[in-house]
Parts: C-alpha cells; sequence; structure tokens
C-alpha cells in the first residue's frame, strides 16, 4: 500500500525497519519533507548502536533536510537539529540542556537524540536527520542499559505527535534557512542558550577537561586539567561533572546507566532515525560528533 504524506509533507507509518531508510526512499520526492512512524523494528543510532523506539513512547522522525549551504558546512545539521528540540520541549515547559552536539538531556538523563546521514551525488549533497523525542515512559520502563527520561516524567506538557512534529520541521526549517542565509554564528549563539554550564567537565579519548565554549566552525572547545586547550571535532565525548541542574524528575521513571547513554542512536554508513543501517550515507554525526 502506498502512503502518501500529509498536508505538512510528512508520511506517517504505523510501524518500520527506520525512518532514516523511509526518508531516504523518498527523498527525490519534493512533496515528503519527513517520515514518522509510531514505531520503529531496527531504529539506529550513532556508531552502530541500535535505538530503543516503543511503540507509543516517542516521536521517531527523519526529516528530508535538503540543505542550500555547502557539504563543508554539514557539521551544521546536528547541531541546528538539537537546537530545533530544545526550543520545542522548552515551550512545553521542560528545561533542557545540550550536549555537544546534539543530544538533549534533562539532569543526568537522555531526552532526545539525532542521527544525521549524508549522501554526495556529483557536486551536490543531500541530508536525512533522524530524530529521536522521549514523549511518554514505555509501561516497562526504559531498558536497564539507557540512561533515557520522557517528557512525562519531568512535569512538562506532553504535546500530540502531529502537532510536535510540525513545531519541529518548522524550528528545522528556519534553522536551515538562517544557515545558508548567515552561516553558522546565529545557529552557534541559539546553541549555546542550552550549553552546559562553563566549567562542566567532559572526557574525550583520554582527553578531560572543562566546556569551555564552541569554537566558530562549531567543534567543541575543553580547556584540559593543564591549562591547555583544544577543539574536538569528532568522536564520542562523555559527561564527567554531574549534569547542570534541570527539572525535577520523577527517580522511579528514570533508569541510569553507565556514562554516555543513549536515547537515540546514530548510525554508521547506512540508514535509521534512531539506529544504524549497512553501507550507505556518511554520519554527519561523527564528523561533528554527537
Amino acid at each position: 500500500m502506498v502512503i502518501t504524506p500529509d498536508q505538512d509533507g510528512v508520511v506517517w507509518l504505523p510501524e518500520c525497519a527506520s525512518t532514516n531508510d523511509e526518508a531516504w526512499a523518498r527523498a527525490a520526492d519534493p512533496a515528503v519533507q519527513g517520515v514518522v512512524a509510531h514505531r520503529q523494528t531496527a531504529g539506529r543510532g550513532r556508531r552502530g548502536r541500535a535505538w530503543t523506539s516503543p511503540p507509543g513512547a516517542g516521536l521517531f522522525l527523519s526529516w528530508i533536510a535538503r540543505p542550500g549551504f555547502p557539504a563543508s558546512d554539514g557539521g551544521a545539521l546536528p547541531l541546528l537539529a538539537a537546537v530545533a528540540v530544545a526550543e520545542v520541549v522548552t515551550a512545553c515547559g521542560a528545561k533542557p540542556w545540550l550536549k555537544w552536539p546534539n543530544d538533549v538531556w534533562i539532569g543526568g538523563a537522555k531526552l532526545a537524540g539525532v542521527l544525521t546521514e549524508a549522501r554526495t551525488d556529483g557536486d551536490g549533497w543531500s541530508a536525512v536527520v533522524g530524530i529521536g523525542l522521549n514523549l511518554r515512559t514505555p509501561p516497562d520502563g526504559w531498558p536497564a542499559d539507557l540512561s533515557a527520561v520522557a517528557l512525562d516524567a519531568t512535569g512538562a506538557e506532553v504535546p500530540e505527535p502531529h502537532a510536535a512534529t510540525r513545531k519541529l520541521l518548522a524550528r528545522l526549517t528556519y534553522w536551515r534557512t538562517q544557515v545558508e542565509a548567515e552561516g553558522l554564528a546565529p545557529l552557534l549563539a541559539a546553541w549555546q542558550r542550552w550549553a552546559p554550564a562553563e566549567g562542566t567537565r567532559f572526557t574525550q579519548a583520554g582527553h578531560t577537561g572543562t566546556y569551555a565554549g564552541l569554537a566558530e566552525d562549531g567543534a567543541l572547545r575543553l580547556t584540559l586539567d593543564d591549562g591547555s586547550e583544544i577543539s574536538i571535532r569528532t568522536g564520542e565525548v562523555d559527561l564527567v561533572q554531574p549534569a547542570p541542574a534541570a527539572a525535577p524528575v520523577s527517580p522511579d521513571l528514570v533508569q541510569r546507566a553507565p556514562p554516555s547513554p543513549t536515547l537515540v542512536h546514530h548510525a554508521p554508513a547506512g540508514t535509521d532515525l534512531v539506529q544504524a543501517a549497512p553501507a550507505g550515507p556518511a554520519d554527519l554525526n561523527g564528523s561533528q560528533d554527537p
């Protein structure tokens, strides 16, 4: 059965393996802006992780980005997706913070994640941005190895999926247009509205340091214990010190996991909204480090 997009250009699926895959399959159709599924059976996350997408618990959206800026600025997509999610959930009453470049956290638990995949075609390029946003806590809770939280555990308003999708698409489109017109500076300023406090400690690949803001190209700046500074443009960063203060979360609705939890996962080459797939598009989350 052929499912056509609604008036907002969104294809709604009861179930699919991966919304990113479904979005790539429709990317040539200008009438389609994105794909949403009630449930993913093979959602993927960053670096080959599986993405947990229980039915009814979240919004699983893949946006066909169609960027009008060069692929060399492709790292803007994970950042702008994080800002769009932060704007929407802040309007719902949540108090998120962003873990570079595109994870959305509340306190010490992950609320949303982003998987950005890109493909080149001659001199051009295209991208699909997968977003997994936890709306409601699953009846059986989250898997024991995840540190995840849903909006319903924070006291924030929980939007209806169609309304949340419309708002997210509007903000994603706005920020894509801003980058096309004005470059990265306005986006980076917006991202830092939800950034961890300067001095928050992160670690990556044996380096531990304090958050010192973003570089002009969107890289994460860390001040190491010896006073030197490094800029991180790829790889995994883990939180060392407790997360910034945020809205209260019911302790029985949050499951803590080891460092580097992942609610929305980024995939390697392949397709998937919240999970990785076989060889295919490049993972921009890796080039801008999710």
